[in-house]
């Protein structure tokens, strides 16, 4: 019987919370894209080295972009349970937003490094290897240096990277956000 001495209380395993980590993962890898398109048009490619200060800008506002979209879809769940979140549903929620936003990250880096911009790779070398010679290098240590980034700096692997760092990311997020946004239930 509800009443409101006794709401009721729906069991969590009832209630599924795929729709917000798919809506607000998609939010969060989406801005994610976004911002990058920006930065791209603008020649300010943030994954280049040494982009500069504008880079810090686009970081601060990813940053601000993905607390909020854990914050609220951590919030609606938990007004979907009737005000009370366990953190480890906190945690498995921010994760699969990780990994929705991972996905849709690393589909966008396959189609930035092969379509939008071909010559990626080759804008990666040639600022690498500006930035080594800057560091005061050997042609020899360069070229070795060169071979072991090579495949590091491709798409396919930067694709995959963006994947398991939204996973990761979700996660370190979900630790942090998940410990304010907590609200366990008192057994009576």
């Amino acid at each position: 019987m509800n009443t409101l001495d006794h709401p009721t209380i729906p069991d969590p395993s009832t209630v599924s919370n795929r729709d917000l980590a798919i809506r607000y993962g998609a939010i969060w890898g989406g801005s994610s894209i976004v911002m990058s398109l920006i930065a791209y048009l603008t020649d300010n490619d943030l994954t280049m080295p040494n982009t500069g200060a504008i880079k810090w800008v686009f970081i601060l506002a990813g940053l601000g972009i993905t607390i909020w979209a854990l914050v609220t879809a951590m919030k609606t769940d938990r007004e979907r349970l009737g005000g009370f979140i366990s953190f480890g549903r906190c945690i498995s929620l921010s994760a699969f937003m990780g990994l929705i936003s991972g996905l849709i990250s690393m589909v966008y880096m396959f189609l930035y490094g092969y379509v939008i911009n071909p010559n990626f790779q080759e804008q990666m070398k040639e600022a690498m290897y500006a930035q080594w010679e800057a560091q005061g290098m050997s042609e020899a240590q360069m070229e070795a240096a060169a071979g072991m980034a090579g495949m590091f700096t491709g798409p396919v692997f930067m694709g995959i990277s963006q994947l398991i760092g939204g996973v990761v990311m979700g996660v370190i997020f979900g630790l942090i956000v998940g410990a304010f946004m907590k609200r366990e239930r008192s057994i009576v």
